[in-house]
């Protein structure tokens, strides 16, 4: 919560400690029960009429724009495409853990629909992929397992930040990909998982969208060795022949993801769009305590080439 506000409400109400009460000092059940209470005796002042009203205002609650037929069955073709290529569909709730998000990545809580009963509002299937990797993992006593784990998703999101552009809603659907397992020595892991996402997002775009030949961007991130990028963009050069990659040599600022970020870009009725993004995060290191650890994850914007080709952007 910005300190601004913070203040106004212990002018408010008199009280100044009462963030710090909520926050730190009451139990996370106490907290819980006090919130539910308080947003029970809300909405039993709420009329009819008020409620309308509210809903007219509320940027987060309103349909979507797009053909929703079309956007389940390129959902479906989706996971069904993705699912040849080896990564597993999940359907993920659409609350996560609450600091799914912030927690372990670097995305300010305030972006997010924070909510009760110790949730928030899936705001990044990823993160939520992760945190359900890593349970499966500690459960099986698996940490130090060499196995190669893929899931993939389509998964409605909601973001707290405002986008004043054409097309973009609070909430959309976006097409998930995740790759987890451990360091094996000579960026083993790294490379195949790279080459999984790019061959698979390939696939999913030229086929089920008709995108047309998919570009790759490799940006190189912090926490990883400088030959690491030639090592990698090797590799795919060697083993997927015709796939586009090449380097970005000014890729500006990320702290997001390490070693490696990429982009995928599409031009589509002479237009050009980044169309999905990725790279390799620290998350299952950090969840599981193990430096061994690697995970990468991949996003494309499945809503949003269905709105390109209803024309909505």
């Amino acid at each position: 919560m910005p300190e601004k506000l913070a203040n106004k409400i212990a002018q408010r109400t008199g009280n100044h400690q009462l963030i710090d009460l909520l926050a730190g000092q009451l139990p996370g059940a106490d907290c819980n029960s006090l919130l539910l209470e308080v947003f029970a005796r809300r909405t039993k002042q709420l009329t009819a009429p008020e409620l309308l009203k509210q809903y007219e205002k509320n940027r987060f609650v309103q349909p979507a724009e797009t053909d929703f037929i079309r956007l389940m069955e390129q959902s479906l073709l989706t996971l069904k495409n993705l699912q040849g290529h080896g990564f597993i569909p999940l359907q993920m709730s659409p609350l996560s853990q609450l600091g799914t998000s912030s927690v372990v990545g670097t995305v300010d809580q305030n972006k997010v629909v924070s909510a009760l009963r110790n949730c928030e509002v899936l705001s990044d299937a990823t993160n939520a992929l992760a945190l359900h990797i890593c349970s499966q993992k500690k459960r099986q006593k698996q940490t130090a397992s060499s196995a190669h784990i893929k899931h993939c998703t389509v998964q409605r999101h909601v973001r707290a930040q405002q986008f004043n552009v054409k097309g973009f809603a609070p909430h959309f659907t976006i097409g998930c990909l995740v790759s987890s397992g451990v360091d094996t020595g000579n960026f083993a892991f790294e490379k195949k998982a790279l080459g999984d996402h790019f061959s698979a997002l390939s696939d999913v775009l030229t086929t089920v969208f008709n995108t047309g030949k998919v570009r790759f961007r490799l940006q190189q991130r912090e926490g990883y060795p400088s030959h690491f990028i030639p090592a990698v963009l090797a590799y795919l050069q060697n083993n997927f022949a015709g796939m586009e990659v090449t380097v970005d040599e000014q890729p500006g600022k990320n702290s997001y993801y390490k070693g490696i970020q990429f982009k995928a870009d599409i031009t589509v009725k002479q237009r050009h769009f980044e169309i999905a993004d990725g790279g390799f995060v620290d998350w299952t290191q950090q969840m599981l305590n193990n430096k061994k650890e690697r995970f990468f994850i991949a996003g494309f914007g499945l809503e949003l080439l269905n709105k390109l080709e209803e024309g909505l952007l």
